[in-house]
């Protein structure tokens, strides 16, 4: 039985370990703190899923990734028709990767999702 459960961890741990990453929130300002608090997102095959558990209703939320392995790809999901306490909206996304000009869309396919990195990258409170 004990092996069992050993071996049962130790699948989980490894499927644990390959899967995205998502980053905490570093920032020291209070308000933006206050603002993300309760805000929580979840990545999936393209599209970001955004839901507001949190006290305020939003104007604008942006979410970036990048890859591990891959210093060009980019992608940002963007949230601008404002989120309401409550809300969950979902965003379809592209990534593009290269620089300047040389920038070009990258099909879902071709990327390698387990190695990627979220985090938010703005927040803004809706207006009154």
């Amino acid at each position: 039985m004990k092996k069992i459960i050993l071996a049962s961890f130790l699948l989980i741990s490894g499927l644990a370990a390959h899967a995205q990453t998502y980053q905490a929130v570093t920032s020291k300002n209070k308000t933006y703190l206050a603002t993300v608090k309760g805000l929580s997102y979840t990545y999936k095959n393209g599209m970001v899923t955004l839901k507001n558990n949190g006290k305020y209703n939003l104007g604008t939320v942006s979410i970036i990734a990048s890859s591990k392995t891959d210093a060009s790809l980019f992608r940002i999901a963007l949230f601008e028709d404002g989120l309401n306490k409550g809300q969950t909206q979902q965003a379809s996304v592209y990534f593009t990767t290269g620089e300047g000009k040389d920038n070009h869309e990258v099909a879902l396919t071709a990327i390698d999702q387990k190695n990627l990195v979220f985090s938010f990258d703005k927040a803004v409170r809706a207006g009154r």
